[in-house]
């Protein structure tokens, strides 16, 4: 997934961007996506406006 599927659709930039988690404990499952959530969008905001968190 992460060295050919996501890159291959961000770089046709038709899509949307995509990222990849994977999540292996179902009691941390909700907790490690919202995290990781907030990263990617953080993430997102800083290459946009060039603020660096």
């Amino acid at each position: 997934m992460d060295t050919y599927w996501v890159p291959g659709v961000n770089h046709v930039e038709k899509y949307g961007r995509w990222a990849f988690a994977e999540f292996t404990d179902v009691f941390e499952m909700e907790t490690d996506f919202a995290k990781r959530v907030e990263e990617e969008f953080d993430k997102m905001i800083c290459a946009q406006t060039g603020w660096d968190k």
